[in-house]
């Protein structure tokens, strides 16, 4: 009599899982999202549950012809180049791995002279108080309702923690599925390196998108080690003939954070005459959680850490510069890029009461607007169909505008 009575039965258990385990593991668990577009390429990734060396993209212009490219990862995280693309053309794209087939995405090369783009940040949880699903959930939902985005730019503190990346890719799945995205390094997203294998690009890059030149810089602490190259990198970058300009890091020079008086000074005295001096109309940053506007030397500031995360206090005593400010309101910017302006809305999607209450303001609730350059000539009409709101309609304290 056999020892070990019981190996047939687990033997015959362990074959069985083994085949059917592979297809299950090979599942998407982020994405897909495309990174690094241009006027002629993209890159698609996504990761799977575990290592899978089968998966593929398949993409074809909007009534065009399909091509499929196989992945070259062995890993579980993909990153796939596209290229010989069309500019300023709809693209539709699904990814395979083992068995399974995502749904139809879609993306849109560079190369329109005017287009919309949104930009947002801190959208990191604070666990056990509210998970992201529960704030950045409500911001990423409005994002994906709204339509025809070319790019979505996140100005950092994607996550708190490693753990929480899977998180995130759940929640702005769905505003993922329908655009380009463009990351900024924030302090919470781990290395370097780290950011170069979720997002397949280094921490500071830059790309033309039409009329725009758009800048993005690593602000972190690491990036002082070596801040000389990256600072000599950026004038000659800012030196594009592109008639608009913006430039993007996590750190914001300019801020009425209580916890960082006046804002990131170091990065103020390195960078902010370079961006003056080279015709940058906006800089987005974010990592003081609340909405605020400035206007130095003729560049506009924006902080956007308005995506989700734990919201922080604003000083009363505000920088030079100070225009506008808004605290304990989740929200996400709205830029028309046309060759002679960029229209700009802050487009409030939720109040957070101190308490943790949370009031929804309805889709298109505008608090603040501003267009750049300052000088630029007004636009000819006001939009159709614009209402003035009183905020007790809206549980705030001020007017809004409802764009509808």
């Amino acid at each position: 009599m056999s020892r070990y009575p019981n190996l047939l039965p687990l033997a015959t258990a362990a074959v069985l899982l083994a085949l059917i385990l592979p297809a299950a593991s090979a599942a998407v668990v982020w994405g897909p999202y495309v990174t690094n577009t241009s006027e002629n390429s993209a890159v698609v990734s996504w990761k799977t549950a575990s290592p899978a060396g089968d998966g593929w993209v398949e993409y074809a212009p909007e009534g065009g012809e399909t091509y499929r490219i196989p992945s070259t990862s062995e890993g579980a995280m993909h990153h796939v180049l596209l290229t010989g693309l069309t500019p300023a053309t709809t693209y539709r794209y699904r990814v395979g791995t083992g068995d399974g087939v995502t749904g139809d995405c879609r993306f849109r090369t560079f190369g329109d002279e005017r287009f919309t783009c949104i930009i947002y940040g801190d959208t990191r949880a604070q666990k056990p108080l509210f998970t992201q699903a529960e704030r950045h959930g409500l911001v990423a939902e409005r994002i994906a309702a709204e339509e025809d985005i070319l790019f979505v730019m996140h100005t950092g503190d994607f996550v708190c923690e490693e753990e929480e990346w899977d998180e995130f890719f759940t929640v702005a799945g769905p505003m993922l599925r329908n655009t380009t995205l463009v990351p900024v390094a924030g302090n919470h997203d781990g290395s370097a390196e780290e950011f170069a294998d979720v997002f397949g690009l280094p921490p500071y890059y830059s790309f033309d998108a039409g009329s725009l030149h758009v800048t993005v810089l690593d602000s972190n602490d690491r990036a002082w080690a070596d801040m000389g190259s990256q600072t000599s990198w950026l004038k000659g970058d800012l030196a594009s003939s592109l008639p608009r300009k913006i430039v993007a890091f996590h750190h914001p020079p300019f801020s009425s954070d209580r916890q960082h008086p006046g804002g990131d000074l170091g990065i103020r005295a390195e960078w902010s005459e370079v961006l003056s001096e080279n015709g940058v109309d906006a800089v987005f940053g974010a990592h003081t959680h609340a909405y605020e506007r400035y206007r130095v030397n003729g560049t506009e500031y924006f902080v956007v850490g308005c995506g989700g995360a734990p919201f922080y206090a604003l000083s009363e005593e505000k920088p030079t510069g100070h225009q506008a400010g808004r605290e304990q309101t989740l929200g996400y910017i709205r830029a028309v890029v046309s060759p002679d302006a960029i229209d700009l809305e802050m487009m409030a999607v939720a109040e957070v009461a101190k308490d943790g209450r949370v009031t929804t303001y309805p889709p298109g609730t505008v608090i603040d607007t501003v267009r750049l350059p300052a000088d630029a000539a007004p636009q000819e009409s006001a939009p159709a169909a614009w209402w003035v709101v009183p905020a007790a309609l809206l549980g705030g304290a001020a007017l809004f505008r409802i764009r509808r």
